[in-house]
């Protein structure tokens, strides 16, 4: 999938990834955990939430490397406080930093994720990913 419609599918699978694992409402893997629900379901969902996390974070270090991900990371917590300082948000919330935390994991994974193809298309370099270390 490329273009404008990729970048979406892309973001979102991020975001999905995030929230479905945690988050502050009880729809989420760690709180089914606690649930008395089967432990295979269990075990097999977490596998696959975990290669999945662990997929998309090699994807984001891979892409961005460590400069990228500690000025995303950057510009992610200069954003918060911005909207702190404007009154958008209240820190002082333990639901609000949660989020926000929440929502700045996701943004750094799609910008990860997306920004290689980002790349290609605006300079026409491609990023040659080989194996790992």
């Amino acid at each position: 999938m490329t273009g404008t419609f990729g970048l979406l599918v892309r973001t979102l699978a991020c975001f999905a990834l995030v929230f479905a694992t945690w988050n502050p409402s009880a729809h989420n893997y760690l709180s089914w955990l606690h649930s008395d629900a089967g432990v295979a379901a269990k075990t097999a969902a977490g596998a696959a939430l975990l290669a999945l996390q662990i997929l998309f974070a090699r994807i984001a270090w891979l892409s961005l490397g460590p400069a990228g991900v500690a000025l995303a990371l950057l510009i992610l917590l200069t954003g918060a406080l911005a909207l702190s300082e404007l009154g958008v948000v209240d820190l002082a919330s333990g639901l609000t930093r949660e989020l926000l935390a929440l929502i700045s994991i996701s943004l750094l994974l799609a910008t990860g994720v997306n920004w290689s193809l980002v790349k290609r298309r605006v300079t026409g370099q491609s990023n040659y990913l080989g194996p790992p270390p």
